[in-house]
């Protein structure tokens, strides 16, 4: 019988829209069909390459029965747009991060595909990061005991300026929602639903006001547990670094500049460690491997569109607190 393939088109060509496309056309059971970028040029200039048809708009692609799939790698000022009527035409979504701008709009979103019984996924490559799997293992299987709380920050430096994401109206945040929503995501994977946050933000460096180039957040669980996160453009060792504590021990998650480790270590002494520093990057290869998987047996790729969402609460519920000096509900 022959190998079941998924239809794709991306929506975006620039560096992600690029990337993206490569781990379709690398995957036997993926098919690129087509492509959409507003610049001809670009639009064209992938099509060349991956051997596909491009369009300017991406409403041209909405009637076609033989796309299952849009993948939306565009500025975050286009995603609820382009993801609502996608969804709307029965198409499951991959949208990158963060997955809207605020709340709101991601909000209309999972609403769109849960009307239209379609999937929608927002991208985090970090889920797929060796280390941080190996760390969500161990949680798992309770290898620190209870956990009690996290600490992690995020972020890198020296390169926003110019950038669409430091434009208020097409990012909607800073770096808190930018890079801050990858561990947003993660807080909630290792440590449960969360109800409350605390927050400030600052614009320390950058020339970006009204947006923040640092940020920090304290955030409860629904179970009392704490998670501290500080999201930067001004993190000159970036990537990310973790810790979660438990009654039993310690998990280190190492991803600073060319690292990729986990720690473990137990509460009366002594540590092992995960070393994947050596093995070539593949995140974004394993998340798209993930998200083929689990279309093809019907389940909901992760994070999903409501996983998405949290995180943008989560990132709004910081700027909230920061504006009015109060702790928000979430």
């Amino acid at each position: 019988m022959a190998s079941i393939k998924l239809r794709f088109a991306v929506v975006g060509c620039g560096r992600m829209g690029l990337r993206r496309m490569q781990t379709i056309v690398d995957h036997p059971q993926a098919e690129l069909v087509c492509v959409v970028d507003v610049n001809e040029r670009e639009a064209q200039a992938a099509a060349d390459k991956y051997n596909c048809t491009y369009f300017l708009h991406y409403e041209e692609i909405l009637p076609r029965e033989d796309i299952d799939c849009v993948i939306i790698s565009v500025p975050n000022k286009w995603h609820k747009e382009i993801a609502v009527a996608a969804l709307d035409s029965k198409k499951h979504v991959f949208c990158e991060k963060p997955l809207a701008r605020n709340p709101q709009e991601a909000q209309a979103m999972v609403d769109a595909a849960i009307r239209n019984g379609v999937t929608l996924k927002t991208g985090s490559n970090l889920r797929f990061f060796p280390s941080v799997l190996k760390a969500k293992q161990l949680l798992d299987e309770r290898a620190i005991g209870e956990p009690l709380f996290l600490r992690s920050w995020i972020g890198h430096g020296g390169w926003v300026q110019g950038k669409w994401f430091t434009d208020p109206e097409i990012a909607g945040g800073g770096t808190f929602l930018d890079n801050g929503c990858h561990v947003l995501d993660i807080v909630r994977w290792f440590l449960g639903e969360v109800k409350s946050c605390v927050g400030m933000v600052q614009t320390s460096l950058w020339p970006v006001e009204p947006l923040e180039d640092n940020g920090f957040g304290i955030f409860e669980t629904v179970d009392g547990k704490i998670a501290m996160i500080h999201a930067s453009w001004t993190e000159w060792a970036g990537y990310m670094y973790m810790e979660i504590y438990g009654s039993e021990g310690y998990i280190r998650i190492d991803n600073r500049g060319w690292t990729c480790k986990t720690v473990l270590g137990k509460r009366g002494g002594g540590e092992e460690i995960f070393d994947f520093s050596s093995l070539p990057p593949s995140s974004y290869e394993d998340e798209f491997k993930h998200y083929v998987d689990a279309l093809l047996r019907g389940e909901q790729p992760l994070p999903s569109g409501y996983d998405g969402l949290r995180a943008v609460q989560m990132a709004w519920g910081v700027y909230e607190s920061a504006r009015t000096g109060r702790r928000i509900e979430l």
